[in-house]
């Protein structure tokens, strides 16, 4: 096998490899810069219940440079033929299959891993309780405990692993890295780059609605990758959140619009949202919108980062359902993250006035934007094309210079 004579990455993944996922992968700043891009896609037998819950074959995209493996075998063959080192990109998780690709990975090249989009998540205040009901119950104590070593395997596996690059977003993505062992790639998370275009162009005036961050709480498709309950029932959750965006928007005299979860399909649901969503502009609407709603989603960085008023909001059901009791953890998470109050719209009719929830704590924006997005120190430049120069400097010009010096 040939030394990193030719530009090649190979991206690790265990997700279809939709338009979107393109995009965000970065694949045609690669090839721009004259790299040779392949995706390598497990999905199909790392998770064949959500490859056939998202219709898997259908989503992926056309790209010439995608395989999707049926096998770990397959994969594995494929890996150890390649003829020259190369750059993996691993978008995997730490199940043993990936722990086996991984291994072989690392003997073909480099491998960079992505910390990007890390949250706020604090600690739940019922874990105690939660401990001494799934004790008296041996089901519920069966099932914890297996979900317990599960984990402790995978936390294991990830700490004893280190990378050759790891690329992070925030303060919070840079703790417990082997510097002796993994170079650190100062960045930020994917959604900043959203963030650069904007601040190139003339801002828009906000024009009088407010928008709510749909999560797809009742149907994620990772509900079936995770093999755990939804969050939500439809119908408690989506008649509730209709009442109490009304309530809030007839209050503020503002219109409603509902940016959808981009892997959200509410076109075949029965059960959803009266008002229409809209689906992959997520961006425009927060900057266009006057007042930012939802739970948690990882989307509210970029009201963040626009400084847009945000109402933080939950129902009896979140609050008080064990299957929901890791969304109700992220939501006081945030909340007190950025200092806000949490609606409850269960009992949002005994409130008429929301102008005190849109105050925003500059300062604590600002220490969110630096813990979970984008540090002072790295540049600001699209994230990729942080990546492709720290690759290529320390790979290839500085092997190409040392070449030229014998």
């Amino acid at each position: 096998m040939s030394s990193y004579n030719q530009k090649e990455v190979i991206f690790l993944v265990e997700s279809p490899l939709t338009e979107r996922n393109y995009r965000r992968y970065g694949i045609q700043n690669w090839i721009n810069h004259g790299w040779k891009v392949n995706v390598f896609d497990v999905t199909s037998f790392n998770a064949p219940e959500f490859w056939k819950e998202v219709n898997g074959e259908k989503i992926s995209s056309n790209f010439k440079g995608l395989t999707i493996f049926k096998s770990i075998d397959e994969i594995l063959f494929s890996i150890n033929n390649l003829q020259n080192e190369v750059v993996f990109i691993d978008l995997l998780d730490f199940k043993s299959n990936n722990t086996r690709i991984r291994k072989i990975a690392r003997v073909h090249g480099v491998i960079l891993k992505l910390r990007l989009g890390s949250i706020p998540r604090g600690q739940s205040k019922k874990k105690i309780l939660e401990l001494f009901r799934a004790f008296i119950n041996p089901v519920i104590f069966a099932n914890k405990l297996i979900l317990f070593v599960k984990n402790k395997v995978i936390q294991i596996r990830t700490k004893k692993f280190d990378p050759d690059y790891i690329v992070v977003g925030g303060t919070n993505s840079m703790s417990n890295i082997n510097n002796k062992k993994t170079s650190i790639i100062k960045a930020h998370n994917f959604d900043y780059d959203y963030f650069i275009d904007f601040k190139s162009v003339k801002k828009n005036i906000n024009r009088k609605y407010l928008l709510f961050l749909d999560e797809d709480a009742a149907y994620h498709s990772d509900y079936k990758r995770l093999d755990i309950q939804p969050f939500v029932t439809a119908n408690n959750y989506y008649p509730t959140i209709d009442y109490g965006l009304n309530k809030i928007a007839e209050s503020l005299k503002l219109e409603i619009k509902i940016a959808a979860h981009p892997r959200s399909n509410y076109e075949t649901k029965l059960v959803k949202f009266k008002l229409p969503t809209i689906k992959n502009n997520t961006f425009e609407l927060i900057k266009d919108a006057d007042v930012i709603v939802g739970h948690s989603s990882t989307a509210f960085q970029l009201a963040i980062l626009l400084k847009k008023p945000i109402i933080l909001v939950t129902t009896n059901e979140i609050q008080e359902k064990d299957y929901a009791k890791h969304w109700e953890q992220l939501i006081q998470s945030l909340a007190s993250a950025l200092g806000k109050k949490i609606i409850n719209f269960n009992h949002i009719s005994n409130l008429n006035n929301f102008e005190n929830y849109l105050n925003i704590d500059h300062e604590k924006y600002e220490k969110y934007i630096n813990k979970y997005i984008k540090t002072k120190e790295s540049p600001e430049k699209k994230l990729w094309d942080i990546v492709i120069e720290r690759i290529e400097n320390d790979l290839y010009l500085k092997k190409k210079y040392q070449n030229n010096d014998r």
